[in-house]
């Protein structure tokens, strides 16, 4: 077995996925709710005028780049660990089971942006998976069956 066989054993089911989605969305909301509050305290203690907000196009924006911080910021610091992935025990991971590199990070973020993209699940992977070459595991599983792979490679190396 190889550790691409180890990512595939260890996937997260699809109910996983969506407590993951849920937990990360209410994560979302909060964050712009707080983001929203900030803004609007400051434009009170400095007397500017936060009316462009009112514009759709503009808040849109301002969501998208809530959502991309989100996601960006918090796998990438947390090494794939979403808030809804700390919860459900899953991680990201290539589909070589390596630490992904921040930039797998910020284009799984920026693929959840593509229109329809929650529906690609009903297939075997989301885009924001299968297009940075990404998966979800369940990370208990995969680290004990990659400790299990690893020690038996180890077997009759000579250790200096």
């Amino acid at each position: 077995m190889n550790t691409t066989d180890i990512v595939q054993k260890s996937k997260a089911s699809k109910g996983l996925r969506f407590a993951n989605y849920l937990i990360d969305f209410i994560a979302v909301i909060i964050v712009s709710f707080i983001v929203g509050a900030l803004i609007g305290i400051l434009s009170v203690l400095f007397n500017f005028d936060i009316s462009f907000l009112d514009n759709e196009l503009i808040s849109r924006l301002f969501g998208i780049i809530i959502f991309l911080f989100y996601y960006v910021c918090v796998e990438t610091l947390t090494k794939g660990r979403s808030i809804g992935k700390y919860i459900t025990g899953t991680k990201v991971v290539t589909v070589d089971g390596e630490q992904p590199a921040n930039s797998v990070f910020i284009k799984r973020s920026f693929c959840r942006l593509i229109p329809f993209e929650a529906f690609s699940f009903l297939g075997e992977n989301g885009w924001h998976d299968s297009i940075p070459k990404s998966a979800v595991v369940v990370k208990k599983d995969f680290e004990q069956d990659l400790y299990l792979h690893q020690s038996v490679n180890a077997i009759g190396t000579s250790v200096d």
